[in-house]
């Protein structure tokens, strides 16, 4: 029965201008009989499969009767056959303006197996309906109605079983990296106490937040282009975004890794914000005050920073930065600044 949809454009009777829309048997390869079709009866060569020739002349008709529907309907078919669909719709919803109820009907009955072959299943549908509104009676409007209901159906199906398939194939592979982490995570936690032993627990320490960093960079994505302590899955993705190819976005002189403390991109208490160079807006940049902060703060290191350049000050607070963070304000007001569309 699919190939009644496949094939149900309207056909053309020889003696008549009246049309019908039940399916036709396959038609005759034009070149087996091509001296029984007239070059000017565009129905014959219609029923024949010469479409170009039935093309011509039934455009030399649309020509010698412009408002005939009729012609326009069998034109609509001429384009339907040849697979020019944009013709073929412009045809037949000219017919549907007709005020014959029964032209009227075929050509939203056509226009619904047009919308079907572009791929336009609900559209197709509604024409259907349509056309079974003015004709209930057309046996192959109700058949191709719930042919594409079937066709929708099926298809709404195989989406679910797509995604679903998908889900658990994410679900599987989300397991074995956690299982491939917990392995890891055990053959190194041997090794380290293997290494470890007789060592401080200072050492210890810094070995543990090392592993710590790199399990959150695994999980949020590990690459660091810009190495500035931030991943780049955080610095695109984050409430407050920075850019992953530049390790100090603001150009405060304080590494965006140093700005966001707790690596989760986005600015808290305690923190400045690695988009805005002077966060508090006192005219002092970020990077100058927690400079003044580590010097006043740390005594004899100030003494060592004082009269450095920018960038003799940035290495030396990266260097107090691998042995301890840097402490911020905590009264220090937050300015947002837009988030980037990236």
């Amino acid at each position: 029965m699919s190939e009644r949809l496949a094939f149900a454009a309207l056909f053309f009777a020889a003696a008549a201008v009246a049309v019908a829309q039940t399916a036709a048997q396959p038609l005759p390869e034009a070149e087996s009989s091509p001296q029984r079709v007239r070059a000017d009866d565009p129905y014959e060569a219609y029923d024949a499969g010469l479409y170009e020739q039935a093309l011509s002349g039934f455009v030399d008709l649309q020509v010698e009767r412009p408002d005939d529907p009729e012609v326009a309907l069998n034109l609509g078919s001429v384009h339907y056959q040849m697979r020019n669909y944009e013709e073929a719709d412009r045809a037949f919803f000219s017919t549907t303006l007709s005020t014959d109820d029964s032209l009227k009907a075929q050509s939203l009955y056509n226009l619904g197996n047009s919308a079907f072959r572009q791929g336009r299943l609900e559209e197709a549908v509604e024409l259907y309906k349509a056309a079974l509104e003015i004709d209930p009676d057309d046996e192959d409007a109700k058949f191709n109605l719930e042919f594409v209901r079937d066709e929708i159906r099926r298809r709404h199906e195989e989406a679910q079983k797509r995604q679903q398939e998908q889900q658990q194939q994410q679900q599987q592979q989300q397991q074995q990296e956690q299982q491939n982490q917990q392995q890891e995570q055990q053959q190194g936690g041997e090794g380290e106490q293997d290494q470890q032993q007789g060592e401080q627990d200072q050492q210890q320490q810094q070995d543990q937040q090392q592993d710590q960093q790199q399990e959150q960079q695994e999980q949020s994505g590990g690459q660091d282009t810009d190495q500035d302590g931030l991943p780049d899955e955080v610095e695109r993705s984050g409430e407050n975004p920075t850019d992953p190819e530049n390790p100090d976005t603001d150009g405060d002189q304080l590494p965006d890794g140093a700005e966001d403390l707790n690596r989760n991109g986005r600015m808290d208490e305690g923190e400045t914000d690695p988009n805005n160079p002077d966060t508090d807006g006192d005219g002092v940049s970020d990077g100058q005050e927690a400079l003044e902060q580590t010097a006043g703060e740390s005594g004899a290191e100030g003494e060592e920073t004082a009269g450095l350049t920018p960038e003799e000050a940035e290495r030396y607070l990266q260097a107090l930065e691998e042995g301890q963070p840097l402490r911020r304000h905590p009264s220090r007001g937050r300015h947002r600044r837009p988030v980037k569309d990236w």
